[in-house]
């Protein structure tokens, strides 16, 4: 299947995990459930993995490994800390910039990752800056939004680390693939399991006192989120990492969809932005023909 539509397959995926998880937040709270969602991820992967299993184990392989998965950790981390000392629109918006971070990188990462071209370079940046207003439109709109009013500058500093660290994580991640060390769902899981024991210490939740209910959702939307994050990873393998993450990071215009389904209507400045989206999306698959 085409590597642009697989990264867009991905936005969509990340659509219904975004819409999911905030129907979950309305009964608990991020820090109660942040470790057990990746705990749920590793639980769904693990019975299949005598059929996908495939790691060099080798001091290259182990290294970038370990390279990829650390960023993306500590990724998580900043992430975890952005909703915990921000409120969602000022997080959201700031986390928004991840896939400026991955064009930035680009030149300097020319050995590890195929080059852009210069439609692919224009569509990124219009899928991100359109991407960055439409998410402030819609997080604006939800009443799920708590603000806390004169944030401390230095908590601005957790989202900016977190979309950067997202986007650069790309990077190693798209070695292991084509180096052949390890393929994307091998390396899913490991991530899995890897953050899920660094986030207990960090969140110290509570598991035993949520409703089997809840729990149940959770590990639904940990299987969204299963099929979002391998379409996204094995886009990695044909596509530059800045063009899967800008097209990844579409979700927003599927959030807008489905709520259009849903009947809402939306403000003019959604209704931009999402056409300025679809046009970042077009010159990405013009450039990458």
């Amino acid at each position: 299947m085409n590597a642009l539509l697989l990264a867009l397959l991905s936005a969509l995926g990340g659509a219904l995990a975004n819409l999911m998880a905030r129907s979950i937040l309305r009964q608990t709270s991020l820090r109660a459930i942040f470790g057990l969602n990746f705990a749920l991820i590793f639980a769904w992967l693990l019975p299949f993995a005598p059929f996908y299993f495939s790691l060099a184990v080798s001091p290259p392989a182990l290294g970038w490994l370990a390279l990829a998965i650390g960023l993306d950790a500590a990724a998580n981390y900043a992430y975890f800390q952005s909703f915990a000392h921000l409120d969602a629109l000022t997080a959201s918006t700031l986390l928004a910039l991840s896939p400026f971070f991955t064009l930035l990188a680009a030149p300097f990462l020319s050995p590890i990752a195929p080059p852009l071209g210069w439609f692919q370079i224009l569509g990124v940046v219009l899928c991100g800056g359109a991407v960055l207003v439409l998410t402030q439109a819609q997080n604006a709109a939800t009443s799920l939004l708590h603000a806390r009013p004169h944030p401390a500058p230095s908590a601005l500093a957790y989202p900016l680390v977190a979309a950067a660290l997202f986007g650069l994580s790309l990077y190693p991640t798209q070695h292991l693939f084509a180096a052949g060390y390890t393929n994307p769902p091998t390396y899913y899981l490991i991530r899995a399991a890897v953050i899920a024991l660094l986030a207990w210490p960090l969140s110290r939740p509570r598991w035993h006192g949520l409703p089997a209910g809840l729990v149940r959702r959770l590990a639904l939307r940990a299987a969204v989120v299963i099929a979002q994050w391998l379409v996204l990873l094995y886009a990695l393998e044909g596509v530059a990492p800045a063009v899967v993450k800008a097209l990844a990071d579409t979700s927003p215009l599927f959030v807008l969809g489905l709520s259009l389904w849903r009947g809402e209507k939306p403000t003019r400045t959604q209704v931009l932005s999402a056409l300025a989206v679809v046009l970042g999306v077009a010159l990405l698959w013009l450039g990458g023909r």
